[in-house]
């Protein structure tokens, strides 16, 4: 078999950009991480990368945070957009191929090592059957992964921009905060970066305290040591709230294979995650309990999944056809 020419991947995202080189059976080289608003554009970020490594490939695999159909492509939160043809032309590619940056952390999955997973509770994954992926990060990205009788497909999707409900009553509270657009409340709205600190302004005045500006970062630091009770409720409720989406995407694709939790959040505090109510809010679903109870729930710990499942995808001609 003729060895395969060498690949630039990529995984986009609102905050961070990261660029690789693949030559085969998925082995990533190179690896950088760039800053996303740095850049003007991704062909101004990915002409930085090849000039510094100085590689001239000819194909390429870009995992995008956003919905990749259609002739533009943009980033759900960033300014960046592109055109495939463009931006191949600028770079010197012959071909490129667009994925949702989710898409190809389902493709990776079967793929990461299990020292790369922390369990989250639940039974044994049941063989053939579909998977979940869930990441807050910027957004929240949704994907699951098939089994075919050809190999494993990646069905990205929008789920991060589904609603979302209150389990009690601060819940309703927390969720009551974010209405007034005549909209219902996202899952991103509070599973991501920006809604953990949404989720604790809105404790803060449910608590009639004065609001402190305080990034999601400062939150989770604060929240897993115990430093301040705001802090650590916001992160609870946090959890709470992933583990309602997590059971919601669960059943509405029959994820017996298992639950995944991927992003630049959550494996920050998997700790903290398995000890908070996640796993209990994830199970208690009245008739369908027992069917979650059996489900395991996994944090990729992974440093760069993204980059992986953008690898799978370059090499493996079902991915091709697939497309």
């Amino acid at each position: 078999m003729p060895s395969l020419p060498t690949r630039l991947i990529a995984d986009i995202g609102g905050t961070h950009t990261r660029f690789a080189l693949v030559h085969a059976d998925a082995q990533l080289d190179a690896q950088r991480t760039l800053q996303t608003q740095a850049y003007a554009s991704l062909g101004e970020a990915a002409r930085a990368y090849l000039q510094e490594t100085g590689a001239h490939p000819q194909e390429a695999c870009f995992a995008v945070a956003g919905p990749v159909d259609g002739a533009t492509i943009r980033l759900t939160n960033h300014c960046w957009e592109f055109s495939r043809d463009s931006l191949a032309a600028e770079l010197g590619i012959e071909r490129l191929r667009v994925i949702n940056d989710f898409e190809a952390i389902a493709l990776a999955l079967p793929r990461i090592d299990p020292s790369a997973l922390v369990r989250i509770g639940g039974g044994t994954a049941c063989s053939g059957r579909p998977l979940a992926l869930l990441g807050p990060g910027t957004g929240l990205g949704v994907a699951q992964l098939i089994v075919t009788s050809a190999g494993f497909q990646a069905v990205p999707t929008e789920g991060g921009h589904a609603s979302i409900g209150p389990a009690d009553e601060t819940e309703l509270a927390i969720i009551g905060s974010l209405l007034g657009s005549g909209e219902p409340v996202s899952r991103e709205a509070l599973l991501s970066g920006p809604g953990m600190e949404r989720i604790h302004r809105a404790l803060c005045k449910l608590r009639s305290l004065d609001v402190e500006a305080m990034s999601a970062a400062q939150i989770q630091v604060r929240g897993v040591e115990g430093s301040d009770l705001v802090c650590q409720e916001a992160l609870e409720h946090f959890c709470a709230f992933l583990g309602t989406a997590a059971a919601d995407q669960a059943l509405c694709s029959g994820a017996r294979g298992g639950v995944y939790i991927a992003g630049g959040i959550v494996p920050r505090f998997t700790g903290f995650l398995q000890r908070s109510r996640f796993r209990t809010r994830f199970e208690t679903r009245g008739p369908m309990s027992a069917y979650l109870r059996a489900i395991p729930v996994h944090v990729i710990t992974h440093s760069q999944p993204g980059l992986l499942g953008a690898a799978v995808a370059s090499i493996d001609p079902f991915q091709e056809s697939a497309h």
